[in-house]
């Protein structure tokens, strides 16, 4: 039997591929086709390595071979935070920028610890030295081109009091505000130092290096205390500042709303705190990120809010980190976002299976939170 081949015609029977894009629901199939599967209708899809993108980053040693260089050139790293010792000077920031740029990589946020000298921070004798020693370092960043660098403002901390496995068997961080009170909590310096003194203290260093960081062209970046120990209270004989939305709105303020002070935003810190925070992370997200005022970003989770909780993978916490994702791309924040307090996993030395994890994860988010949003 011989068969006959079909016509494709406007008229009766199979409809060509003119007439099938006529009807209203395969001209819809089509347009998804040629657009991508996951494009919102009006979203224009941002490329991943783009500046003005949400940054997918981690954070390095300055004194790290070149193979950990090598490792994050390979699973998709262009930026980092950059952890520089005590005594780093412009000539170890200058090659520690140089062997990155060899893999592509560049220092987005520049981290020395001179600021956490208790004499800055307690605004004791010699704290002048040693903020010159941190403009010296913000001069250095600068002269580099480095976007930020981090500080943050509370001596007197106790970050954890237990290590726990979780029912998914890694080990990780946990703090329980009762075991602390309890079992830890004592007076650790020479005397006892209030909130008065505390922002004087801050405010004191602000004055001093803000200054210095606007002409670098370098961001100052604050990092909340963690844990989120409520404003009324003390640790370890240590008033908290910067523990929630009203502590980082009087920082702006003592910042003259600069645009060079801002956020180390750290997710993890501000979802320990829960409703104690005066704004969620979104809330933090649609005003400080709407400003531009977050520069960097801790991207991580935890397990519950305080008075108890423990650190999580990324995928284990209680926040939906995709909402969150989405949230930093509805503003168009171009912060860099690190993993960060890697929980403890088999043979994962310099936890390179835990930031592959981490990274991997971050970035399925942010190409979908991209296809959604732009």
């Amino acid at each position: 039997m011989k068969l006959r081949k079909s016509k494709q015609s406007s008229g009766s029977g199979d409809p060509g591929r003119r007439d099938f894009l006529k009807l209203p629901l395969a001209a819809a199939a089509a347009q998804a086709i040629s657009t991508g599967p996951f494009v919102a209708r009006g979203a224009t899809r941002i490329d991943e390595y783009d500046p003005q993108n949400t940054k997918i980053a981690t954070v390095v040693n300055a004194r790290a071979d070149d193979d950990q260089f090598l490792f994050l050139q390979q699973i998709g790293v262009r930026w980092v935070h950059v952890q520089f010792p005590l005594d780093a000077d412009f000539e170890l920031i200058k090659n520690t920028s140089d062997r990155l740029a060899r893999y592509g990589i560049k220092i987005h946020q520049g981290i020395c610890g001179l600021y956490q000298s208790t004499k800055i921070q307690l605004g004791q004798p010699g704290r002048d030295e040693d903020i010159e020693k941190f403009q010296t370092f913000i001069k250095s960043l600068g002269r580099l081109g480095v976007y930020c660098t981090k500080i943050d403002f509370h001596p007197g901390n106790t970050y954890t009091t237990n290590e726990i496995t979780t029912e998914r068997g890694y080990k990780v961080r946990e703090y329980d505000v009762n075991d602390f009170r309890k079992e830890v909590e004592k007076q650790r310096y020479d005397r006892v130092y209030t909130a008065d003194d505390m922002w004087a203290n801050y405010t004191y260093f602000i004055k001093a290096v803000l200054p210095v960081a606007e002409k670098a062209d370098v961001r100052l970046a604050l990092h909340p205390d963690d844990p989120p120990t409520a404003a009324s209270a003390m640790m370890n004989g240590v008033a908290k500042m910067f523990v929630d939305y009203n502590g980082y709105k009087r920082a702006d303020e003592v910042a003259g709303h600069s645009p060079y002070w801002g956020l180390t935003f750290c997710m993890g810190t501000w979802s320990e705190g829960g409703t104690q925070m005066g704004k969620d992370v979104f809330g933090m997200i649609d005003d400080f990120g709407a400003r531009g005022k977050i520069f960097a970003v801790h991207f991580r989770n935890v397990s519950s809010p305080l008075p108890r909780f423990h650190e999580t993978f990324q995928d284990d916490g209680y926040m939906d980190l995709y909402q969150v994702m989405k949230a930093f791309r509805k503003v168009k924040c171009t912060a860099s976002l690190i993993p960060d307090h890697y929980p403890q996993l088999v043979n994962d030395q310099g936890h390179r299976i835990a930031d592959t994890y981490s990274i991997t994860y971050m970035r399925a988010l942010l190409r979908r939170a991209n296809e959604e949003v732009g």
